[in-house]
């Protein structure tokens, strides 16, 4: 098979950015019409080279993660996320409240952006209150470690140094994605006083020591109960409305 060096395709190319036609090109050039046509217009695309995984050091499908999705999706796996194994690839699924349809939609959306080559699935749930969203890829374990058997309040949750270093960059989209899973807004009345107040619940006590040393790094005041944590100060409130947002 005969094949054109690199530096006769090179000058073919140029010639068709000046607006030179085939047939023209290829008479200068020497070579018959067809290649020419083939190389303005390639019938095929050069394979993209594999990723490794970083863990695991196995192939992987490309993911996508900016400092923000992935603190996002991290708080959004803490609070309402689960991984399961199947024979050859594993399902993260994400169990949202269908009376915030914005959350969803925002919660599909980080999925879509954070695994560009996978499909999101939408399913509803006990009776239409709940709306699950899954994804599938082969190393779900390895971009979230705190996957395990049982219940994440029976077993340690601790950040990997790696997670440390994209939540510490991204503070505020982890309590976004805790408050959107775990965690509510609503209006605190006591007597003739009414305050805005935030509060993120979970039984793990590793997870709300995350959720609270995060608010702390940032200047706020969370009260910390056993099974849960509240935030109602007025200068903590409006900072979080500002970066967190309402669940709607």
């Amino acid at each position: 098979m005969f094949v054109h060096d690199g530096a006769l395709r090179t000058t073919a190319l140029e010639l068709v950015a000046a607006g030179v036609n085939d047939c023209e090109i290829a008479r200068r050039l020497g070579v018959p019409r067809t290649t020419v046509r083939d190389w303005r217009h390639p019938r095929y695309a050069r394979a993209a080279l594999p990723v490794a995984c970083e863990r695991c050091w196995k192939p992987m499908r490309r993911v996508a993660f900016t400092p923000d999705d992935y603190a996002e999706l991290l708080g959004l796996y803490l609070g309402d996320g689960h991984i399961s194994a199947g024979p050859r690839t594993q399902r993260l699924r994400l169990s949202l409240d269908a009376r915030h349809p914005g959350v969803v939609d925002d919660a599909e959306a980080l999925l879509h952006r954070c695994f560009p080559g996978n499909k999101v699935g939408r399913v509803s749930a006990d009776r239409g209150s709940t709306v699950v969203l899954g994804v599938y890829h082969r190393h779900l374990a390895c971009l979230f470690p705190q996957h395990g058997a049982g219940k994440k309040h029976d077993r340690p949750i601790v950040l990997e140094g790696w997670q440390r270093q994209l939540v510490d960059a991204a503070p505020w989209a982890f309590l976004r994605g805790c408050i959107r899973s775990d965690g509510c807004v609503y209006v605190n009345r006591t007597g003739r006083y009414e305050y805005l107040s935030y509060d993120f619940a979970n039984h793990s006590p590793e997870i709300l020591e995350l959720f609270v040393s995060t608010c702390e790094r940032l200047g706020l005041h969370p009260r910390r109960y056993a099974r849960h944590t509240r935030l109602y100060r007025r200068e903590d409130v409006a900072r979080l409305v500002e970066h967190v947002g309402m669940k709607a």
